[in-house]
């Protein structure tokens, strides 16, 4: 005799599981997770909702990263970096400022190395190999991109040139001197070094012999080189005690930056990787240590068994410090105390270094991504250890971190109030992490686009989500800016809404014409029945019936009489067509169309951007790519009387899911015949809009599996939000 379980799904929060999970029902994620959660938010409440689509924004001139930039509340912006260029667009997706090219020292292949920080108006850009630079808001519309600049002291000048307040360093060997021709202040000073030392790259850089600044002008050879000595060095030498800048062109560039208690950071320098180096207080371009004094520069180094590369400065609770072999944090005694040049020392904390990828601060604590790229980690003070730990979070769902490049988080949006992290993998997928840490919900989804295109960059101005897709289009790959929406009811991606095609300047054609029979010139081709006008100077709106060809133009007739005679050659507008104008960036691309609350299904556009609908549509249609929604439950495997069910053949033999403001869902179980609620049909009419549907809906399946399970997806890409699933099964 055939007994029944029944099961319920109360919630999602666990998110999508590991497939090596499947048979831990021991795991308290097992029944609150799913085997499959893709293009799916997770919601604070424990349901689940169709992803928000994303609507084009430009064609970008290629690979790009974006970053964000807020100025304030009210005027925020996206940087787009790409090879050699930068352009502005607002949180709105308008363009601000394109193609700025002056300074703009980055390549393609360093795009999602390039660290950055923001103070105020400016935006610092840091990179291994490149000089540092300032992207700065000189206006509301205006951006400019340089080069950064230490701070010089005027007050000590020789032949122009003044004493700089950089950071130095000894780079040669310990056994490596200097001579001087002359120790006196002055041009044309010749510098000799015990063995080969200078390179072309020395020029223009500063050199400290006996503490005394001289600046290169010349070199002669690897031990030869022209200096104008700007401080008297007191003896020609040799000298064993010289330093030379710490960032040059010769010894690299600033991979880390960020600001901290007034000081501006940068650490991770290419030949000092451990450097770390702060600024004066308040001072963001004076990085001269004088004397040691509370508020002047730092410039220590973090010390360990290896020379650790720092990759990442996080401002925090404290000033952490992510190398390649491990986390760091500078320790004050209070919470309120400052970091000083005498008291600053680095904590190692945990081993696992980080990868290339900017962390982010995500409900109070540092994520950022293991350095195999395989594991997401929260960097988290513990007031109970009086220490920082690093756990993986991603440890349920690792088959979703691929290696990430790019991050970023919002914290809710006008429409919804849940918090996600987001990482853009290096397969095109985007991972996302769901959290409420007061309530212990954690848990990981995918989202995925158009099959064959990929997520690549992923920004947030607060709640405005933005990314750069690698699409296929028109023949070819394209770099595009997408805005994710904020509401629930755009569901399709790369989207943009169409305009009715006029096809001409329809004109009426003679005047004094009454009843429903209207002659009209001016189209290029012939107007389509069901096609709606409006004719200038007459009152009220009309379907055409039928076209008929003339020597002149078109005959139309119309589903009523005019109110009025029109004028000859009185405007005629069409309000809602046939013929729709598609975006210029869909050119002969298979899309979907969405018109209020129903789908109207696949169209291919033409290559005159063109949409030919069966029946006819306002302005406002929503042409763009569909992405599927898919929902697979962990197998059914509950312990009963008789024992667990593991390897049983069983049946879900009915599903009840419970549905909040959606239009269209589709089930499967183990007989394969999806089952879909059709809550809209193309059939009805367009102009009423149907109400969503939020309730319990019953579903009966056939069909015997060893390890059974529920999959939910969609027909077409409509509103969808599931708030639980209750299973009967029968074994």
């Amino acid at each position: 005799m055939a007994n029944t379980l029944r099961t319920v799904y109360t919630n999602f929060a666990s998110g999508e599981l590991n497939p090596l999970l499947v048979t831990r029902t021991d795991a308290n994620a097992y029944f609150s997770g799913a085997k499959t959660l893709r293009n799916w938010y997770l919601l604070d409440e424990g349901g689940i909702m169709r992803r928000p689509g994303t609507t084009f924004k430009a064609t970008l001139p290629g690979e790009s990263r974006v970053i964000p930039f807020i100025f304030s509340n009210d005027e925020l912006a996206v940087f787009v970096l790409s090879n050699n260029r930068l352009d502005v667009y607002g949180s709105d997706g308008a363009a601000i400022q394109t193609n700025i090219t002056s300074n703009c020292n980055w390549t393609t292949a360093q795009l999602f190395e390039i660290n950055f920080a923001q103070f105020a108006d400016t935006v610092f850009l840091t990179h291994r190999n490149n000089p540092i630079r300032e992207i700065k808001r000189t206006s509301a519309s205006t951006f400019t991109v340089s080069a950064y600049e230490f701070e010089e002291d005027s007050s000590v000048s020789v032949g122009g040139k003044n004493k700089t307040t950089q950071p130095f360093y000894k780079y040669g060997a310990s056994n490596l001197t200097i001579t001087l021709s002359s120790h006196a202040t002055g041009t044309g000073r010749t510098l000799t070094t015990s063995a080969d030392f200078f390179t072309t790259d020395h020029v223009n850089t500063y050199l400290k012999i006996n503490g005394k600044q001289v600046f290169i002008t010349a070199r002669t050879n690897a031990t030869e080189a022209t200096a104008t000595v700007l401080e008297d060095v007191g003896t020609t030498g040799p000298h064993a005690d010289f330093e030379e800048q710490l960032i040059s062109p010769e010894r690299g560039f600033p991979q880390a930056v960020t600001f901290h208690d007034n000081r501006l950071y940068f650490a991770g320098v290419r030949d000092a990787p451990a450097a770390v180096i702060g600024s004066q207080v308040g001072g963001y371009f004076n990085f001269d240590v004088g004397s040691g004094l509370s508020d002047q520069a730092i410039n220590v180094f973090v010390s360990g068994d290896r020379v650790n590369e720092i990759r990442h400065l996080v401002s925090s609770r404290n000033l952490q410090v992510l190398t390649d072999g491990g986390e760091y944090f500078v320790p004050t005694s209070t919470d309120t105390s400052a970091v000083t040049p005498a008291n600053i020392t680095f904590l190692r904390q945990t081993p696992y270094g980080c990868s290339r990828a900017k962390p982010i601060i995500f409900d109070g604590a540092t994520l950022y991504t293991q350095k195999n790229g395989k594991a997401v980690r929260e960097y988290l003070f513990s007031d109970v250890e009086n220490a920082y730990a690093s756990t993986s979070i991603s440890i349920l769902a690792s088959h979703l971190v691929k290696a990430p490049v790019d991050m970023a988080m919002i914290t809710g949006t006008t429409t919804r109030p849940e918090q996600f992290a987001f990482f853009t993998n290096n397969d095109g997928t985007l991972a996302l992490f769901h959290s409420v840490r007061a309530e212990k919900i954690a848990g990981w989804t995918q989202w995925s686009t158009k099959t064959g295109d990929e997520f690549t960059s992923i920004t947030a101005l607060n709640e405005n989500l933005f990314c750069v897709v690698k699409r296929q289009l028109e023949g070819g790959t394209v770099y595009t800016l997408e805005k994710f929406a904020e509401q629930d009811d755009l569901t399709l991606d790369c989207s943009s809404t169409t305009t009715v095609n006029q096809q001409g300047t329809p004109l009426i054609n003679g005047a004094s014409q009454t009843g429903t029979t209207v002659n009209v010139d001016g189209y290029t081709t012939a107007p389509n029945t069901g096609d709606v006008i409006t004719i200038a100077g007459v009152t009220g709106s009309y379907e055409i019936q039928t076209v008929t060809a003339t020597a002149s133009g078109h005959t139309v007739v119309l589903d009523q009489a005019l109110a009025s005679s029109p004028a000859d050659n009185a405007a005629i507008t069409i309000t809602s067509g046939r013929v729709h104008n598609s975006p210029a960036h869909l050119t002969q691309e298979t899309v979907n169309a969405v018109d209020g609350t129903f789908s109207l299904g696949s169209f291919t556009t033409s290559a005159s951007d063109t949409i030919t609908f069966d029946v006819a549509h306002s302005a406002g249609v929503v042409v763009g790519f569909n992405y599927e929604p898919s929902l697979e439950t962990m197998p059914i495997d509950r312990e009963v009387s008789t024992g667990p069910l593991t390897g049983e053949i069983k049946r879900i033999s009915r599903a009840v899911i419970d549905l909040s403001d959606s239009l269209n869902v589709a089930l499967q179980a183990a007989d394969n015949t999806a089952k879909s609620l059709v809550i809209r049909d193309v059939a009805f009419d367009v102009a009423a809009p149907v109400a969503k549907v939020t309730g319990k809906k019953e579903f009966f399946f056939l069909g015997y599996d060893r390890e059974p399970t529920l999959k939910i997806t969609q027909t077409a890409p409509l509103p969808l939000k599931v708030l639980g699933v209750a299973l009967e099964v029968v074994f």
